[in-house]
């Protein structure tokens, strides 16, 4: 109440002040500034250049925007007369800040001018990741680029959150699949960072200076491998065909070392393991998309979740295989966009498994706490319920009384009718006992004959009303089981906890001794506890 007490005043306070709300300012002046990144204006043998020609007219003296997109290694050089742009996706500060997706710049050729522009850059070392060069109205070019990034960093959160929840969800359950998850999906984390250039964002973050290629290449390779194992895990073939994924296992290892070993190799051997990778990955696809169809087909689980995964991969295959140029131009985000869903399918899949796994857990505790044959709670199950009463009793100061009933002379009905009519007395007892008692109430069989009752909030008479309800319904015994002739009695013992207990087995005992003492007094009967002794003075 005084710390609400506080805020109305403090509010109060705040709207009795006349004008406008202070403004906040934060940060400090600075001290220092980055490094001004300088062009040089020597073409260096090795890398490429490309002339963007001006109009037939020449330029009209408009600003016209360029961008270099893809450029995965190396520093990119735009220069048009004495203008000249350059800078490295390697490192953001080196880069123009009206474009964030690559290195880009704004020139103005002078009006009628028809020098072209001239772009250098390192040549690409990945065969299959073509550069793109765009040129246009400034505007237009700068909303595109934006958008391109907002993807880009759009898709790295998304699986920056996925391997959150997934590490959330291994401290919570302490499964190892997911830090497995975690592990592999933050993998792909840098991998996309370093495809994308966000890895470079607002400076460099990765410590690869000189190897961005290398991690690149490196990473993709041992990302196939740990991911075909993940996608045979979650097919039928795990089931089916066991040593698929035995042999799976050791590829995905193979294909780990031969990652790590990424940085050792030559730029042309690193070449041919990118297009092997790529191209290895969209046939992995298509496998896995026929094994999900025939997992549909044969009624199979994990076939939708599996076809879901892979789909988005076959469709940039296909781009790759038939119109290459169209996917040069969004491939990057094709990439992020297809392993984020991949991801987020295997992370469905993961959850839904643990949640079978739970259920399935939830079932054979469920099993090993009831009975078989009265559907009722077992002894195990009543004595841990009894503790937790006795706990919740003496947490509130409520009553707790327990009733141990007993049925007479069920050998004898067993003798008499059979042992499939004593089990049908059994479960017709469980039923009367269900309905006899409160909802509030636990019921459970002890073994054999024996029944153990556990009312909250209840006292003595209370607890001998309800037995005394149940006696009356089980009178009808004979007639319900059409076994004419039949009598079911009970005895029963009462007794309520004591402060003094230390537990529930003085409560039982005494409820015990109580429904023993009914036995002897001619059975049919109900007992409560005997009273406590008097102190003598």
């Amino acid at each position: 109440m005084s710390i609400a007490g506080g805020l109305l005043v403090c509010m109060l306070a705040a709207c009795g002040q006349p004008g406008a709300a202070a403004p906040v300012v934060t940060g400090a002046p600075a001290l220092v500034s980055d490094a001004q990144h300088e062009c040089v204006h020597v073409h260096r043998p090795g890398r490429q250049v490309l002339q963007l020609p001006a109009p037939e007219a020449g330029w009209s003296g408009h600003p016209q925007a360029v961008v270099v997109l893809n450029a995965l290694s190396g520093e990119v050089d735009i220069r048009h007369g004495q203008r000249d742009r350059c800078g490295t996706l390697a490192d953001a500060r080196t880069l123009d800040s009206r474009f964030r997706a690559g290195v880009g710049t704004v020139l103005v050729p002078d009006a009628g001018d028809t020098a072209p522009i001239e772009i250098e850059y390192d040549a690409n070392p990945l065969p299959l990741w073509r550069p793109i060069v765009q040129l246009g109205e400034p505007a237009p070019v700068q909303r595109a680029d934006i958008g391109r990034f907002a993807i880009r960093v759009a898709s790295l959160a998304v699986v920056l959150t996925l391997v959150m929840s997934a590490l959330l969800s291994f401290v919570a359950t302490r499964e190892r699949a997911f830090l497995t998850y975690a592990t592999t999906v933050s993998v792909f984390a840098i991998w996309v960072a370093l495809l994308s250039g966000m890895w470079a964002w607002p400076r460099p973050w990765l410590p690869i200076a000189g190897f961005a290629v290398e991690a690149m290449v490196g990473l993709a390779v041992a990302l196939v491998g740990v991911t075909t194992l993940a996608l045979v895990r979650q097919s039928w073939l795990r089931r089916r065909l066991p040593q698929v994924e035995l042999g799976v296992r050791w590829a995905a290892w193979a294909l780990v070392i031969a990652g790590l070993c990424a940085p050792l190799l030559p730029l042309v051997v690193l070449a041919a393991m990118s297009v092997a990778t790529e191209v290895g990955f969209y046939l992995l696809a298509l496998v896995f998309a026929g094994v999900a169809i025939t997992a549909l087909a044969r009624r199979r689980g994990g076939g939708a979740s599996l076809l879901a995964g892979v789909l988005p991969f076959l469709a940039v295959a296909a781009l790759e295989a038939f119109a290459p140029m169209t996917l040069a131009l969004w491939k990057v985000e094709a990439f992020m966009l297809s392993g984020g869903w991949l991801a987020l399918t295997c992370s469905m899949v993961l959850t839904l498994r643990l949640g079978v796994l739970r259920q399935q857990r939830d079932e054979m505790t469920r099993l090993a706490q009831t009975d078989p044959l009265t559907g009722l709670p077992n002894r195990r199950a009543a004595l841990a319920q009894l503790e937790r009463s006795i706990a919740g009793a003496r947490a509130s100061g409520a009553p707790l009384t327990v009733a141990f009933i007993d049925l007479d002379h069920f050998k004898r009905i067993n003798d008499l009718y059979g042992h499939e009519c004593g089990d049908r007395v059994l479960r017709h007892v469980a039923h009367a006992l269900r309905g006899a008692f409160r909802s509030a109430d636990h019921v459970a069989r002890m073994g054999g004959e024996e029944f153990l009752v556990i009312l909250p909030g209840a006292d003595p008479d209370h607890a001998r009303m309800r037995v005394d309800t149940l006696r009356a319904m089980l009178s009808s015994t004979g007639v319900v089981l059409d076994t004419p002739g039949m009598q079911v009695t009970l005895s029963a013992g009462i007794s309520a906890l004591r402060a003094d207990d230390a537990g529930g087995d003085a409560l039982l005992q005494r409820a015990d001794t109580a429904m023993y003492a009914a036995k002897h007094a001619g059975r049919d009967r109900t007992e409560l506890e005997a009273p406590r002794p008097a102190l003598v003075d």
